[in-house]
């Protein structure tokens, strides 16, 4: 399990780093955002990021709390974490909840986990 969480750990490394994020993706990988707002493919989400990191947005950081993983096949994980958000932005921004429910599904290609999915649904 440690090699899956380090993927996970990975992901919250380079949240700022659209390459170094885009490159633990799946080629067709789905991604949805504290905000609500869905990405599907690893070269989209690449783009996406790069325009997002170059706005206020860039300002925004998080960190990765992993409670749990499991394998629901052999080459396929689930891992539960809670992501904390730190609004680093200046001025006149929409509200950025604090905490996040992330899941994140991973499966192995070539040797490799990478991840497939991931969702966070805001805390309250």
């Amino acid at each position: 399990m440690e090699d899956i969480k380090q993927v996970v750990r990975d992901s919250d490394k380079f949240q700022n780093d659209p390459d170094g994020f885009a490159d633990l993706l799946t080629e067709d990988a789905n991604l949805v955002n504290i905000a609500g707002r869905r990405l599907r493919g690893r070269e989209n989400i690449r783009a996406t990021y790069r325009k997002a990191m170059a706005t206020p947005l860039g300002q925004i950081q998080t960190s990765i709390e992993i409670h749990d993983a499991w394998l629901v096949l052999p080459d396929t994980a689930v891992v539960a974490a809670t992501k904390h958000v730190s609004d680093e932005r200046d001025g006149e921004n929409a509200a950025v909840p604090e905490q996040g429910a992330v899941t994140f599904v991973l499966t192995k290609q070539s040797g490799t986990w990478l991840i497939a999915s991931v969702q966070t649904t805001p805390i309250k």
